[in-house]
């Protein structure tokens, strides 16, 4: 499975002046379906580099064409459903990933990997700690890149909990038994956001969802550490013991929904910084310069934008046109995305990644946007 830690490390590889192969292939298909695939895509790069006098960088990739696709021949059908693979000889890398999300189909051939589909599957799909209860029990499950495992040995009980009646509560009006039952509800909801805690930390989750009934949301809502409040993705009301389906089907959509929050915020505080003593990079050709500079905070990429570009061997500047490196005066390597080797800066510096859906004010900045560290 594939964790953000290995994605900052392929961002960080740099394997000039040997090409690296980038190779995304779907797996819910058939292994004769998938050579195929893989075959068409093979021949129709071949056929590209030979255009643009790549020959010899094509041949260079022999011994990676054929590891790759004998991987491919080997892997068993199910259950995953995509690849992920990048390899390069020359500097000993040979990596794959198979993923529980289908992929795109697609090869690429350049210096460093292409890791822009990889970065959409961790965006959309978060590393997500989620908390399901109700007054009596509560269940914890991890989600992430599209699964949902429960985490049965976590789940607590508030055995001191009275019974949940219709109508007559009999002796529940009994105020020394009130009173006990609020009590023990306050020390279980504490153990429930106590656990949460811990939990969040020690799996590195990047967001927390909070299902059940609507009470017993409301009132571990605020018993949320401080520093685990910014951290709630949504919450939803649903059954406390639906099925890990039912509950699947309401996380996806709690996620869908924080995700769109999270990334309208940020628009918002994107838009009220354009202008604003220099917090903000407006446009392609601003933020790779403030990259080069190390002022990057957080990087706006509109999803499927592409642009191709210039790289400096010598300074590592990256440019939006090839030609002469405006610092050093080298001659630029031209790339065919570079927005991906953008991504990939962003990530090593430890800059946040927005890949933005829809239309929104990016669409005015060309498709990428920075906000800075500092003016």
């Amino acid at each position: 499975m594939l964790d953000p830690g290995e994605l900052l490390s392929l961002a960080e590889k740099n394997t000039r002046p040997h090409p690296t192969l980038s190779l995304y292939l779907a797996l819910d298909q058939s292994r004769e379906a998938r050579l195929l695939s893989l075959g068409q895509m093979v021949r129709r790069q071949e056929q590209k580099m030979a255009e643009s006098g790549q020959a010899e960088a094509w041949k260079a990739l022999a011994a990676d064409l054929e590891r790759s696709t004998r991987l491919v021949e080997e892997l068993p059908t199910g259950p995953h459903k995509g690849l992920a693979l990048f390899a390069c000889a020359g500097q000993n890398l040979f990596a794959s990933y198979t993923l529980p999300l289908s992929v795109p189909n697609l090869l690429e051939v350049g210096a460093v990997p292409y890791i822009r589909p990889l970065t959409a599957l961790l965006s959309d799909h978060r590393r997500t700690l989620v908390a399901v209860l109700d007054r009596r029990r509560a269940r914890f499950l991890e989600g992430y890149l599209g699964g949902l495992q429960e985490l049965e040995d976590l789940a607590l009980a508030n055995d001191a909990a009275p019974p949940e009646r219709d109508g007559d509560q009999g002796r529940a009006g009994d105020s020394s038994l009130n009173r006990r039952a609020e009590e023990a509800l306050t020390r279980y909801l504490k153990q429930v956001a106590a656990t949460l805690m811990s939990e969040f930390k020690t799996r590195k989750a990047q967001e927390i969802l909070v299902g059940g009934s609507k009470a017993a949301v409301e009132a571990l809502l605020g018993q949320l550490h401080p520093y685990l409040a910014p951290k709630l993705g949504a919450s939803f009301i649903c059954e406390s013991g639906a099925s890990l389906r039912q509950l699947g089907e309401e996380v996806a959509r709690a996620q869908a929904e924080a995700a769109r929050q999270r990334q309208a915020k940020l628009l918002d505080k994107l838009g009220e910084s354009l202008g604003s003593r220099g917090q903000a990079a407006p446009g392609l050709m601003e933020t790779l310069a403030a990259l080069h500079e190390g002022r990057v905070h957080t990087l706006f990429v509109r999803r499927g934008f592409t642009h191709p570009g210039g790289f400096c061997a010598d300074c590592g500047r990256l440019r939006d046109q090839a030609g002469a490196c405006p610092l050093c005066k080298t001659e630029m390597t031209p790339v065919e995305d570079v927005v991906n080797l953008a991504v990939a800066r962003a990530l090593d510096s430890g800059a946040a990644l927005v890949q933005v859906e829809g239309d929104s004010i990016l669409d005015k900045m060309g498709g990428v946007a920075a906000l800075m560290r500092y003016a």
